[in-house]
């Protein structure tokens, strides 16, 4: 999976697809449904467990030579979820008046 052909959503020069948004609405919805049974807690690190699952299902699914791409892979995976992480962490903590 190369990351020229990720790009992440809302990057510079790349349009977001409410389809997008509609999968991530839908996926918090379970997500929330989930928390009310076994915690927040739980079901964060369920959720991340999950995503690390799929996204390396994803990896080895589509890359020609996952070994040789893998610290690569992961190094973009990586430095991509810090930065989604950090914009809802501004996001939401505007929102309910958190400061930085």
């Amino acid at each position: 999976m190369s990351q020229q052909d990720t790009p992440a959503p809302g990057t510079v020069g790349t349009p977001l697809d409410p389809a997008f948004f509609d999968c991530v609405n839908q996926y918090l919805e379970l997500t929330n449904k989930h928390a009310q049974q076994h915690g927040l807690k739980r079901t964060s690190i369920a959720a991340l467990y999950a995503a690390a699952r799929f996204n390396a299902h994803v990896y080895l699914s589509v890359e020609g030579d996952a070994a040789a791409a893998r610290t690569e892979f992961l190094d973009y995976m990586t430095t991509l979820y810090r930065r989604m992480l950090n914009e809802h962490l501004d996001g939401l903590g505007q929102e309910r008046n958190i400061p930085k």
